[in-house]
């Protein structure tokens, strides 16, 4: 059971699994198996018969075309890494391979049998047409000349709302190329839309051959084929657009009532990889134009960075140093995912506040006596604190944010604890969420919700969420580990001979400390700042901890900014 469940996290890890449902992905998970290889090994070679998908979990691979001749040397074709494919060609056409796959580092993966896939789309038969497409893009590619296994996507922009019609795909198509280097185009067939551009090529026809040609001979050259539809758009036209799209981009607005992706089915509109639906005045109203285009560029080319922040409380602070030093070098994530003293601190980094103003609050609690202050003993009840003293002194610094508003995408981890299931919050008060997050059970009394579910600390399911970006398809990601080991020496809480936190909070962290190592297999940079003789409530030696983070982000800085910049 054990194995299956950690294989249903690492499937839902992958982008190309992301949208289905939990007894899909355990369908999934039930059909593949996981293959580790060490660095430099060969996993197949051109010609081999072997007809499985392999789906990159970590490291990397290259891709070769066979010798050509003799004393020629093989070429290579591409690099691959976390969250890719290759084999699609030998999985559904049953041929040999074309190429040679050779690991760069120790990697593991996915590997899913001829035979598995087969049982499998009968039970999600849309899931080959998934598969189809991926192999039409290939087999184009092959057929112009191009690699196989070169990465593309059709993008139908849907101007519902033509507000921003003449920018949006220019400006998105120049972030894209300076973002991620990968190539774009912007396709207009017998319509309008902005010519002026130079990424736009403008063709009088609209033929569904001629188009569906005219795609094919893009794809061995370009990363991104925009498409566009606007209102004016001739039914036929925008029905072929839209279904020649890899992804749709719908942009609405509440005041501007026409939604010309009606004819689009519920599925496939709460299909996240699929579809997406923005409204653009909203947008274009709080002054959050460029940020939209900037997280639309990086999303949709794969190039995001996300930071987890582990639990740790006291010790979490060193996230603050880690935190600083990553604002000064100008080093901004595209997402932010936190737990428990991760929580808080995400909240201040995805704000906009940072460094410099979680400082304040770090202020009001640097000695024993301020810390006393906090304390607002529950007897009897659900925890020894009420946290109402917490919640206040959040509350001046966080206010009535929500997550709507932050410049960084935040996710933040909670615990249901009548189901002991994980919960992803994403939407509503900032405040309410960091409280839900940080309420360690024993401790602080459960914080109760609208839905009239009980939420507590996400420490005890998630103490390191790093799967909480890597659904959202973050695939470049910092984790930062605040868990002391067996192996650190902490110091013991006798002050007021209240033992009893010891024994609750240590015994969480002893398993927390395992869990969120076996998540940091999924991030790129680990990052474990442990100050030695210190302890969990130690809050008012901020200093000392934000010193030891700064000192740990700095040796691993040039990893940070080599991920941050890395383009393909």
């Amino acid at each position: 059971m054990k194995d299956l469940e950690g294989k249903i996290h690492l499937v839902s890890s992958l982008p190309l699994f992301r949208s289905l449902s939990k007894k899909e992905k355990t369908w999934v998970a039930e059909s593949v198996h996981i293959v580790e290889r060490e660095r430099d090994e060969l996993l197949f070679t051109a010609g081999d018969s072997d007809r499985s998908l392999f789906l990159i979990l970590s490291g990397g691979i290259k891709l070769f075309l066979p010798k050509k001749g003799e004393g020629k040397r093989e070429e290579e074709v591409q690099y691959l890494k976390k969250g890719e494919y290759f084999g699609i060609q030998a999985l559904l056409t049953g041929e040999k391979h074309n190429h040679t796959a050779v690991t760069v580092s120790e990697s593991r993966f996915l590997v899913l049998s001829q035979s598995e896939f087969q049982k499998l789309i009968q039970k999600i038969p849309y899931l080959s047409i998934t598969f189809s497409k991926m192999l039409t893009k290939s087999l184009r590619g092959e057929l112009l000349g191009g690699k196989e296994y070169f990465r593309n996507s059709v993008v139908c922009l849907v101007h519902s709302d033509p507000i921003t019609k003449d920018r949006f795909a220019s400006e998105l198509v120049e972030k894209i190329e300076s973002e991620s280097g990968k190539k774009a185009v912007i396709l207009h067939f017998s319509q309008n839309g902005n010519v002026s551009s130079p990424h736009t090529k403008t063709y009088k026809f609209k033929d569904a051959d001629r188009i569906k040609e005219t795609l094919g001979k893009h794809y061995a050259s370009h990363s991104f084929i925009f498409l566009e539809v606007f209102p004016e758009t001739e039914e036929e036209l925008k029905h072929l657009l839209i279904d020649e799209s890899d992804h749709i981009e719908n942009l609405v607005s509440l005041e501007y009532k026409t939604n010309l992706c009606d004819s689009i089915t519920k599925d496939a509109k709460e299909n996240e990889i699929l579809y997406h639906e923005t409204n653009i005045r909203e947008i274009l109203d709080h002054g959050k134009w460029d940020i939209f285009i900037r997280r639309k560029a990086r999303e949709l080319s794969g190039v995001e960075m996300g930071v987890a922040l582990g639990g740790g409380a006291a010790l979490g602070l060193a996230q603050v140093g880690i935190m600083k030093v990553l604002d000064e070098e100008g080093i901004i994530p595209d997402m932010i995912s936190g737990t428990s003293i991760g929580a808080i601190i995400g909240a201040f980094w995805a704000s906009g506040l940072g460094y410099k103003g979680i400082l304040p609050l770090l202020g009001e609690i640097d000695s024993l006596f301020k810390m006393f202050k906090l304390v607002d003993l529950s007897f009897p009840g659900q925890g020894l604190l009420h946290g109402k003293h917490v919640r206040t002194l959040l509350e001046k610094y966080l206010g009535d944010l929500y997550f709507e508003d932050l410049p960084i995408k935040l996710r933040l981890i909670s615990c249901d604890i009548s189901t002991r299931q994980e919960i992803v919050l994403s939407e509503g008060k900032v405040l309410d969420a960091v409280m839900a997050s940080i309420s360690i059970p024993g401790v602080f009394v459960p914080q109760p919700q609208e839905n009239g579910k009980t939420y507590v600390d996400g420490g005890i399911v998630n103490p390191l969420p790093v799967s909480a970006l890597t659904q959202e398809g973050i695939q470049k990601i910092v984790a930062i580990n605040s868990m002391p080991s067996s192996k650190d020496e902490m110091k013991t809480n006798k002050l007021l001979n209240l033992n009893v936190l010891d024994i609750i909070v240590n015994s969480l962290y002893s398993l927390q400390y395992r869990i969120g190592k076996y998540s940091a297999q999924e991030a790129d940079v680990y990052l474990n700042p442990i100050l030695p003789n210190s302890n969990w409530f130690e809050f008012w030696r901020s200093k000392e901890f934000i010193e030891l983070g700064e000192t740990v982000a700095k040796s691993s800085l040039q990893e940070i900014k080599q991920l941050f910049s890395e383009k393909n």
